[in-house]
């Protein structure tokens, strides 16, 4: 399945451990900004919810379950849709967590202040219809897409390219979109008067979830992320050939959000139409990305002087390899299977671009 492993002569893993302590040490800043901010948005998000959940605990606690399945739910789906294996837990639930907490609490305040500028400046009727469309786009895009920055320099390693940059994007964007779909909830219990309460909250999600759910925060913030993974791309291409299409990346998932939020189309089918178009744009750069990401992975797989097994793809070809062994050496083929694993995603990345180890001629 695999080529044996060669351990790396003394001096050399020295060598490795010393640069592995400098890189943590240089991540650290990084580190406790992010601990620093999601605990500056929960204490937001409790500051301005806290009396909601004092009030009607039950129908609070039900919103929180019904979130925590919605973040299992897509952790799973987006961890399975990831090639060749899902990512490492800590780093797709540092995602999650910054988008539920630091880009969420911050949203609150800071929409709250820029949509009463627009409401200032241009008046009451073109607040009532652009505020959100004219806010939502900036603040929250630029919060989420910060922590993906943050996330992406704190574990640089594991942020190769684009395609890495696009699922911790989404990761971001699912915590986002479930800590938005509670105070959303929170809101229908308030404007129901807390009569039915859980109605009020089954309805909310059902409209959050099944209606807005696909083309929401979660598909916008993996365009976003995506320019996070171009900049901090594994080669050598100069900043300034990455800076236009990053750039790219998040006025597109800007565009998406101020699609989303305007009042163009505002019918049930228009809302399902923007839902759809969002949709369709995230998974178009999915399917792009996992496309280039296999194409490299199996050139290099496949090149002479590659020792390690085609085997390594996808995840269906790793279980049947491991299949075809004595049960007694599946646990150590496994193991050596994941660590080479960490090779093919980087050559998924560098195999056939100028900096890597041959020319394919894949831009």
């Amino acid at each position: 399945m695999t080529a044996p492993a060669t351990a790396p002569p003394a001096p050399s893993r020295i060598r490795s451990l010393l640069t592995s302590v400098r890189s943590s040490w240089r991540q650290w800043p990084a580190v406790w900004a992010f601990t620093v901010l999601c605990l500056i948005g929960l204490f937001l998000l409790l500051r301005d919810f806290g009396p909601v959940i004092r009030v009607f605990p039950g129908s609070a606690l039900l919103a929180l379950v019904l979130l925590a399945v919605t973040l299992g739910i897509g952790e799973a789906l987006l961890s399975r849709l990831r090639p060749f294996r899902a990512p490492p837990p800590l780093w797709a639930w540092s995602g999650i967590l910054w988008g539920a907490t630091a880009a969420a609490g911050c949203a609150v305040t800071a929409n709250t202040g820029l949509q009463g500028v627009w409401y200032r400046t241009a008046g009451i009727g073109f607040g009532a219809e652009w505020a959100a469309a004219l806010t939502a786009p900036l603040n929250e895009e630029l919060l989420k897409v910060c922590g993906v920055a943050l996330i992406a320099l704190a574990a640089r390693p594991l942020v190769r390219g684009p395609l890495d940059g696009f699922f911790l994007g989404a990761f971001t964007g699912l915590g986002f979109q479930a800590m938005e779909n509670w105070t959303y909830a929170m809101n229908a219990l308030l404007l129901g008067g807390g009569v039915d309460g859980t109605t009020d909250i089954a309805q909310s999600f059902v409209t959050r979830v099944g209606v807005t759910g696909l083309g929401s925060h979660w598909a916008m913030t993996a365009v976003s992320g995506t320019g996070v993974g171009i900049l901090l791309a594994h080669d050598d291409r100069p900043m300034r050939r990455r800076i236009a299409p990053a750039a790219g990346c998040l006025l597109t998932a800007m565009g998406m959000h101020w699609l989303f939020d305007s009042p163009l189309l505002g019918s049930t089918g228009g809302l399902v139409a923007k839902v759809a178009v969002n949709f369709l744009i995230a998974l178009g750069f999915a399917l792009v990305l996992r496309h280039r990401a296999r194409r490299r992975a199996r050139a290099f797989l496949l090149s002479p002087g590659t020792p390690l097994s085609i085997d390594l793809l996808t995840r269906r070809s790793r279980r049947d390899a491991l299949l075809r062994l004595e049960p007694a050496r599946r646990p150590a083929a496994e193991q050596r299977a994941s660590a080479y694993l960490g090779v093919v995603e980087e050559q998924a990345v560098l195999w056939g671009r100028p900096s890597g180890p041959s020319h394919t001629g894949d831009p």
